[in-house]
């Protein structure tokens, strides 16, 4: 991809008083005109040359050239993006069907998304997740209507206000475009999966010089092919040995029910071990074809578990395991231009998305060895719990109580994902005297409808213990589940204004001068289906929230350039929230100490106000997994008393909106060298440092059960019943230590991010005469740094390399690789032009290093086995079969090849052929994702399993 490393101004810091300082004023000879824009990062006009700040500018032909189908394809590419952003592949996830971005790896809620200068909304999500409070969907963004793409990577408070602590990201659309042109596209891996059709338009009409108007209308229609899970673009050959992923086995639940003996009366704990499995009875009542017998080296199951040895029934629940759900999207936007008089410009933007995912999924299953959360609206979460009565006509056991797993085989299964976006903005700009200005009026909604399909009805399946109901006919009554809809919005309503102008002149040129505000209201509403709100439904959470605020804004900027080859400029911006203010400065400068070297650099503090759904009435229901430390201390072996269960725990999580919250803080660092040793070549190397304090996060469940006593806002709910209380190893009972029933979380504020490194970036152009002509791209980022304390005064252990949450075992960021980077060369002449482009994700070190304070005597690998044979805490134990050494705990980098052709040569066409992973390279081995739960093969946020991926498209202007 090629880049433009010119770097644009951008704002930078507190605004200083103006009538303080020594103007030159006086009337200056006439000077040949300089044609000076608008760039994202700042609101003065300035020559194309000039900047503080590094901006990255992608165009629409180089859009092209990668073959991207979406935004957030494209997005994926450039390496100054890293981990906790939302991908839009499979099911499971708290933002289902929504792509978000995510600068440096700080989440998507630090990374301000605009579109032709103004914010947008975000959608009606509520992920609990790091980083994730914001969900800015990049799916409402057509590819086909951008112009081009301006990446701001530096702090830009001073400038945007909230969300932009990382940079921002700003999508301009067509505008100024006569004619019209008609779009395909058609795109797929050679194995036919991952398969994508896409249409799109753009007519453009008027003269706004001669005309007095413009208009410009654009659409994009696509549809994406559901893909299964395979073993095809993943390395199967290690997560079949290692993880058991795609065996025979895949789920003993099914129409013949498992009955569990109960261990003493009135306990509600069950036997389910293969000690006890004398214990367990379970019914063989399906054809032999999926009959199977439970091996521990064909079907990847503990010693421990009950299956071993054991005929049963099996469903395959590959069918159902998609690494991408089917998808329709369509696309509108319109932008107008009417001139109202000789300085005087009225605009609109009309536009309008819809997105649809559906997504497969196997008939529920019912397990009741342990109870299942009801949540209702405004209530205390309960929990139900389904026990065969002695007696009952299914219970295998005449002395005792039964729990009894299986599946409602005749259910639907599935979701469907519907999102919406409307946005509306009416607006004047102009020019009087020696100003520029321009105010608008914003409005932007977006909705969301998520279908699920085949939940179990409370009272329904409880018919079994009130009214001594069969299991079989409980299967064959469709009226047992029920399809669930949840709604909700986000709203952005906007009016604003803001000016710029010179002021005089210094040595170095004019003074500029902007200034602006802006009034905004924020709203969101979640609407859980009925159903879930009146707490019939087990086993399905739904958030409930309802929230509004208006926010009041006010910024200034201030360009000084003292000499001719030394500038600096000022910045500051005011927000009031309801329950917060804040005011940001940010300030840069740039020395040109040659025609061909500059040296840049900039100083901003920053601010990030809680998201709605962090303090809105109501709250975020969700499932989470976690190890009990207190039953199975070590995440293998469960004490006395315990089960396995308990050594990866599933129970339910209400967290808590909290309105005190307080915005997050930054101070973001850069120093930037921009050489031009020749006309064709450019270089540009940048640091950056950015440190985040105070971060809004939800308290970790992990983080809550293994430290109880010191969270007064979260709580462990346990079973406190003393007879399911566990013994230690000295036969000692240990006091309060059912099973865990529930861990209920809050938001906080807490700890803080810092992440530093090195952002470097080549571009040469070379004519070759008769021979067209040549241009190489590099772009490469460096992450020197990553640390995360969770909690004030907590250790900041640096993670860059490594899985942050692995490598420092109390905090819970993510993958951070090293080095990203891409690298293209592109070759042009007459009707031709072929870019081949090298990609490069570096690997992920997979090892323990630290837990805060302590520091481990030696780096171990939390998968696989230690020297003694004992089992890692991340379980896995073949994967020392394969990776022996230390430095093969890691996941390995991932170099892949693409090219791209375009050809002109018949008159308005234009024909393309892409190829992306020439060579087939298949995404690196994960431990991590060839599990029952992560099934995909591979972190989805890095790499992914697509393989030798084409694309073809033509484009026809009229």
């Amino acid at each position: 991809m090629k880049h433009n490393l010119v770097l644009k101004q951008s704002v930078v810091a507190v605004a200083l008083a103006v009538g303080g300082a020594q103007f030159a004023m006086a009337q200056q000879a006439a000077e040949p005109a300089v044609q000076k824009v608008f760039v994202t990062g700042s609101n003065i006009k300035r020559a194309d040359k000039e900047g503080s700040s590094p901006v990255q500018t992608v165009s629409a032909k180089q859009i092209a050239a990668t073959g991207a189908n979406t935004v957030a394809e494209l997005l994926k590419n450039i390496p100054a993006f890293g981990s906790g952003a939302s991908v839009d592949g499979s099911d499971g996830g708290f933002s289902n069907g929504a792509s978000t971005a995510s600068l440096r790896g700080l989440g998507s809620s630090s990374t301000l998304v605009l579109l032709n200068g103004r914010r947008i909304t975000s959608s009606a999500y509520a992920d609990p997740n790091q980083g994730k409070s914001a969900v800015y969907d990049l799916n409402s963004i057509p590819v086909s209507a951008i112009e081009r793409v301006e990446i701001f990577k530096d702090g830009a408070s001073a400038v945007y206000g909230s969300d932009a602590i990382a940079g921002v990201i700003n999508f301009i659309t067509k505008s100024d475009y006569k004619g019209a042109e008609l779009g395909a596209s058609i795109s797929g891996n050679d194995d036919g999966e991952f398969r994508r059709k896409t249409i799109n338009g753009v007519w453009g009409f008027g003269d706004l010089e001669k005309n007095r108007f413009s208009g410009l209308i654009s659409f994009d229609v696509s549809k994406r092919d559901s893909t299964l899970m395979s073993d095809k673009d993943v390395q199967q050959d290690l997560y079949g040995p290692i993880n058991g992923r795609m065996n025979a086995f895949s789920s003993s639940l099914t129409g013949s029910p498992f009955f569990y003996k109960e261990r003493s009366p009135g306990s509600k704990t069950f036997y389910n071990s293969y000690a006890d499995r004398a214990n367990v009875i379970n019914r063989v009542n399906c054809d032999a074809s999926q009959q199977i017998t439970g091996s521990i080296a064909a079907h990847n199951l503990l010693p421990t578990d009950t299956l071993v040895g054991r005929t049963f029934c099996n469903i395959n629940l590959d069918n159902y395991r998609e690494v991408q759900g089917a998808g329709k999207d369509g696309n509108v936007l319109s932008r107008f231009n009417v001139q109202v008089s000789e300085n005087i410009t009225a605009f609109a933007e009309l536009s309008y998305s819809r997105n649809e995912r559906s997504y497969l999924g196997a008939p529920i299953a019912t397990r009741s060895t342990s109870a299942t959360s009801v949540f209702a609206a405004g209530q205390p979460v309960q929990n139900f719990q389904l026990i065969l009565p002695v007696g009952h006509p299914d219970n295998p056991f005449p002395d005792a109580r039964s729990a009894v797993g299986f599946r409602l085989m005749n259910a639907p299964g599935g979701s469907k994902n519907v999102n919406e976006a409307y946005r509306g903005l009416v607006g004047l700009k102009g020019t009087t005297g020696n100003w520029d200005w321009e105010t608008g009026l914003l409005w932007n909604r977006s909705e969301r409808e998520e279908l699920s399909y085949g939940y179990i009805l409370k009272d329904q399946i409880a018919r079994i213990m009130t009214e001594n109901r069969t299991i079989a006919a409980t299967i064959a009554d469709p009226g047992v589940t029920h399809n669930t809809l949840n709604t909700g919005f986000a709203m952005v309503k906007q009016i604003d204004a803001k000016a710029s102008t010179t002021l005089g002149k210094l040595p170095g040129g004019d003074i500029g001068l902007a200034f602006g505000g802006e009034i905004r209201q924020e709203s969101i509403g979640l609407t859980p289906d009925s159903a879930i709100a009146a707490g019939k439904i087990t086993g399905l959470v739904g958030s409930s929230l309802n929230g509004e605020r208006t926010v009041k804004s006010g910024f200034v900027e201030l360009r000084t350039p003292f000499l001719p080859n030394w500038e600096m400029d000022f910045a500051g911006r005011y927000d009031k929230y309801p329950a917060a203010k804040s005011f940001v400065p940010k300030v840069g400068t740039k020395w040109t100490i040659t025609e061909r070297v500059a040296l840049r650099g900039s100083f901003a503090k920053g601010f990030r106000a809680p998201a709605l759904m962090q303090i809105a009435e109501g709250g975020v229901q969700s499932f989470s997994t976690a190890i009990d430390t207190l039953r199975c201390p070590d995440g293998q072996n469960y004490l006395n008393g315990a089960d396995r269960t308990d050594c990866s725990k599933s129970f339910s999580s209400v967290s808590a909106s909290d309105p005190n919250l307080q915005p997050e803080k930054s101070k973001s660092y850069s120093v930037g060298l921009i050489l031009n040793p020749m006309k064709d070549l450019d270089i540009l190397v940048d640091w950056y440092r950015i440190k985040k304090t105070n971060e809004t996060a939800l308290l970790g469940a992990q983080t809550v059960i293994d430290h109880p006593t010191q969270y007064p806002k979260g709580q462990v709910v346990r079973d406190n019943n003393p007879a399911n209380w566990v013994k230690d190893a000295n036969g000692v009972v240990i006091p309060n230590s059912g099973p865990i029933l529930q861990v209920n979380r809050a938001w906080v504020n807490q700890g803080s991010t810092e992440v530093s490194g090195v952002d470097f970036e080549v571009a040469y152009r070379k004519s070759l005469g008769d021979w067209g002509r040549l241009t190489s791209n590099l772009n490469w980022s460096y992450l020197h740094e990553y640390r995360r304390a969770e909690h004030p005064g907590d250790v900041a252990a640096n993670t860059a390399g490594y899985n942050g949450g692995l490598s420092d075992w109390s905090t819970t960021s993510g993958d951070n690789p090293r080095n990203r980077g891409t690298a293209s060369v592109t070759w042009s002449k007459d009707v031709h032009a072929v870019t081949a482009t090298v990609n490069y994700v570096g690997p992920v070190s997979l090892l323990r290093r630290t837990n805060n304070t302590e520091t481990y005597a030696a780096p171990f690998c939390h998968y696989g086995k230690n020297a003694a044979g004992k089992t890692n805490p991340g379980g896995s134990e073949k994967f020392s079969d394969f990776f022996p050494g230390l430095n093969d705990c890691e996941v390995k980098s991932w170099t892949t090849f693409d090219v791209n052709y375009a050809y002109t040569g018949i008159k308005n066409l234009t024909l393309a052929f892409n190829i992306k992973n020439l060579f087939d390279t298949k995404a690196p081995y994960d431990v991590r994702y060839g599990t029952t739960t992560n099934f995909q093969g591979y972190n989805t946020q890095l790499h992914n399993g697509m393989g030798r991926y084409f694309r073809m498209s033509a484009n026809y202007k009229f």
